[in-house]
């Protein structure tokens, strides 16, 4: 599979506290939060490391993405314990990695894994946030989960517990199947119409990322936002 990534600091952002890794057919997005420096810290580590455990590993399945998240968390939550400043840190990871045609996926937090076949996308992650838990408790609707004051709110991560669960799972492709691996950054401001749409109507991988990172920006960019597109 083919992939390629961009990411770019919101209008109103001082740090990018995204960041991703393609390497061969691993593909991880992370997200930052916590401080000044905390979430940079915190999204740099976990990609670090999880790379470094996948890379060493004998086989990559579910398990092992599963267990590189962990032991990237039991690592991040351990530096917060040695500087007190760095509390509150933490960071999403959506990891992806191809064998043959699976895709193995695992993920913690609201940064999302698409799967585009036949002209429909579909959200293979369920994002851990406050109002995630809320539209399935029936209290809103999936309209108004864009709007929500907490919709930032996650009620998972990496770094801010002992442990973390992870949800994982893998898809078979066929020719012809797209993914996008993306931060908040791209689906707080573009619907997963929108992004269906371009995805539909555009070949050019680049210029998928060209058009969606355009649609963030006219729709004001108020975070950081990191895509991977790729295609089989």
């Amino acid at each position: 599979m083919n992939c390629i990534g961009m990411s770019k600091m919101g209008l109103v952002r001082k740090k990018n506290e995204d960041r991703f890794v393609i390497d061969d057919n691993l593909y991880i997005v992370t997200d930052g939060m916590g401080g000044y420096t905390g979430g940079e810290i915190a999204s740099t580590y976990a990609i670090d490391e999880i790379r470094r455990l996948i890379q060493d590993a004998d086989h990559v399945d579910t398990d092992t993405l599963v267990q590189a998240i962990q032991e990237a968390n039991g690592k991040i939550y351990a530096a917060v314990h040695k500087e007190p400043q760095l509390e509150g840190m933490g960071t999403t990871a959506v990891v992806a990695a191809l064998d043959g045609n699976k895709l193995y996926w695992a993920h913690v937090g609201d940064s999302r894994l698409y799967l585009f076949r036949h002209g429909n996308l579909n959200q293979v992650t369920v994002d851990h946030s406050f109002v995630q838990t809320l539209f399935e408790a029936g209290e809103i609707t999936k309209e108004e989960m864009g709007s929500h004051p907490k919709r930032n709110m996650l009620t998972r991560a990496v770094g801010v517990s002992p442990e973390v669960e992870v949800d994982s799972g893998v898809l078979e492709l066929v020719p012809g199947d797209r993914i996008l691996m993306c931060s908040d950054g791209l689906t707080e401001y573009v619907s997963d119409y929108v992004i269906e749409g371009v995805l539909d109507e555009i070949t050019s991988d680049q210029e998928v990322l060209d058009v969606l990172m355009r649609l963030v920006y006219d729709g004001g960019a108020g975070d950081n936002t990191t895509i991977i597109v790729g295609s089989m």
